[in-house]
Order: C-alpha cells, then sequence, then structure tokens
C-alpha cells in the first residue's frame, strides 16, 4: 500500500477558518449571570485555559475536522499482484463442404442397421461428429480465447477469438448442414486458413494457434494462393497449424449427398505439409472415438502461460472517518444538553 492522498485535496484549506475560530472560541468569555450571593461558591477562580466547556469545544473541533478530511476524499492505492494464468488464443477452422454429411458407421452395420441408427439419432454425420467435439474442446479451454471460422467456397470468420464460450457454444449448436447452399459448399482449405489469419492477426501478445478440421482435399482451383502458401503466410505471423482428418475411408452416403455427386476423396499430404510448415501436428480420426482422442491430444499440446499485469485501484478512506466525526459531533451534542449544559 502506497502512501495516502487526497482527491480533492485544496479542500484542506477549510482548515485555516477552523483553527482561527477555534482559537477565538477558547479564550471568548463565556456568558455569565448576576447574583446577590457568592457565599455558598467556592473560592477558587475558573481556570483560563481548560474550562469544562472546553470539552465540548475541542469534541466539535474533531467533528469539523473530520468532515473536511472526509470532503477531501482521502485514498491509498492498493496493487493487486499479477497473476500468471494459462491461455492460448485458439480459432476453430471447419470445414463445411457437402461431403461433412456423410456418415462414418462401424463397417460390420449392414445397411439396413445404418439407415435405423440414422433414423434413431444414434449416428451422427460428420457435421454433428465435429460439433460434438468442437463443443467439448472449447469446455476444456477455460483460459482461452477461442474463435470460430467456417469454410465452404470461401472462409467466413463467424465468431472472433473471444473469452465468452458460452456464447461461442450457442453458436457452434447452431451449425446445421443447411447454414450455406449446396454450391457454396466447396472445400477451399486456403481461404479457411486466411480467414483464420485475419481473426487472429490482432491477438499477439500469447501463442496463436489453428485447429483446422477438414474431411477432404482441397477443391478450389487457385494457382496462387494455395493451402501450402496459406501455410506460409500463417508461419510468418507465427501462428501454429494443427490439421484434423476426420472420415473413414468408407464412408456412408444418403440419397440426397449421392445424388449431387459429392466427392469423397483425401489425401492426407496437403493436411501433413500444413502442419510441418506452420510447427503443428497432423493428426488422422476416422471414427467419433478418435476424432475424441485427437481433441484431447490438442487440448494437452496446446497449455502455456499468459502473465495478467498487476492492477492498481484508489480504496476510499473517507467513511471511516467520516463515522468518527459524527460520532464526535453526537457526543458533544449528548454532553451540552446534560452534564456539561451551559447557560443561554
Amino acid at each position: 500500500m502506497s502512501d495516502i492522498i487526497f482527491a480533492h485535496p485544496h479542500v484542506l484549506w477549510l482548515w485555516l477558518p477552523l483553527i482561527g475560530g477555534l482559537i477565538w472560541r477558547w479564550f471568548s468569555v463565556p456568558a455569565s449571570i448576576a447574583v446577590s450571593s457568592t457565599d455558598h461558591y467556592t473560592g477558587g477562580a475558573p481556570s483560563k485555559f481548560f474550562a469544562p466547556r472546553h470539552i465540548l469545544l475541542l469534541l466539535e473541533a474533531l467533528a469539523a475536522s473530520a468532515f473536511i478530511i472526509a470532503l477531501a476524499r482521502p485514498q491509498s492505492d492498493v496493487e493487486l499482484m499479477p497473476s500468471i494464468k494459462e491461455g492460448t488464443d485458439i480459432m476453430l477452422v471447419l470445414d463445411y463442404s457437402n461431403s461433412m454429411d456423410a456418415f462414418d458407421p462401424d463397417s460390420s452395420m449392414h445397411d439396413d442397421e445404418v439407415r435405423e441408427a440414422i433414423r434413431e439419432g444414434r449416428i451422427k454425420d460428420r457435421l454433428g461428429v465435429a460439433r460434438d467435439q468442437i463443443i467439448r474442446f472449447i469446455k476444456r479451454r477455460s483460459g482461452d480465447r477461442i474463435g470460430l471460422v467456417i469454410f465452404g467456397h470461401d472462409g467466413y470468420p463467424v465468431v472472433t477469438p473471444t473469452p465468452d464460450h458460452d456464447y461461442l457454444i450457442a453458436y457452434v449448436n447452431q451449425l446445421e448442414n443447411s447454414l450455406l447452399y449446396t454450391n457454396e459448399r466447396g472445400t477451399n482449405i486456403a481461404g479457411g486458413i486466411a480467414a483464420g489469419i485475419k481473426a487472429l492477426k490482432d491477438y499477439n501478445e500469447t501463442r496463436r494457434t489453428m485447429v483446422l478440421i477438414t474431411d477432404g482435399d482441397h477443391t478450389v482451383t487457385d494457382e496462387i494462393f494455395t493451402p501450402v502458401t496459406a501455410a506460409e503466410a500463417a508461419r510468418s505471423q507465427d501462428i501454429t497449424i494443427h490439421t484434423v482428418g476426420i472420415g473413414s475411408d468408407d464412408p456412408y452416403l444418403l440419397e440426397s449427398l449421392a445424388r449431387i455427386g459429392a466427392l469423397i476423396r483425401f489425401d492426407t499430404r496437403n493436411l501433413e505439409k500444413i502442419a510441418a510448415i506452420t510447427n503443428g501436428r497432423f493428426f488422422r480420426a476416422k471414427d467419433n472415438q478418435g476424432f475424441e482422442e485427437v481433441m484431447n491430444t490438442i487440448d494437452s499440446l496446446e497449455t502455456t502461460s499468459k502473465k495478467t499485469p498487476a492492477l492498481v485501484y484508489q480504496r476510499d478512506l473517507y467513511p471511516k472517518i467520516l463515522i468518527a466525526g459524527v460520532i464526535a459531533l453526537a457526543l458533544a451534542f449528548l454532553l451540552r444538553h446534560t452534564l456539561l449544559r451551559e447557560i443561554s
């Protein structure tokens, strides 16, 4: 705690008239009355410098001083020690291509069993599985700012990095297959990375990480801005990218997805290059259990210390002083009307 300071020090000048008034009252002649005889009074002369009435004067002066100090608003600085918390700024970059509508049932299940499991909700499509695992991951990262990007033919930053995980989870819960039109649901991995870089560029005081989740190859033709050049751009910004390839080698497609001719092909080399360039790691998750294990591993990898600066705030001291002044004034009032009552 530092020395005491006053928010309104000029108020302390009121002490000058207070001191002057105290001196004048101290030596002033008190009220008197005429009596016919003094025989029944003691012969001792009253003190000129201290008499019972001076007790009242001291109490009133003390109360006035307390009120002046309270008006000047004394304060002291209180410093809270800096804290160190685990924290990382993370962008979740989620593939929103048509192939994310595919299912990955156990290979031992027959078509009829798969259809029934899908109908009953026991098997979720890839987007549903990703949604569940993302929410689970977010709930475990209490010290992080986390954001979300989805990408089809383009990258869409939908939630910037935020510590408000309830808001982020509420948004993730709204991710439905119909959010983008079918013709918008390509696999632009480079566009997703670019959107993630843009979302993270202003958060450079901590470690910055992307978790790229996709189930297919990059399908948008752009000879200049490729997934590799996007990864190099991320590396120049000191952003680490962990890549997660999800989905089995033999997915189950509903008729609606098969009818539009959705391409289900997966070459992991691009994802491996992206992770290597940015000092991240590549993971392969062929089913829900594998996906959960991958997210657990990423959770254990992304721990870093984030120092919160010391907080200094000013604590007001006037309440106790004001109470003391009120007590002194009340005591003076009580004595004036009882034990030390004066002639008026």
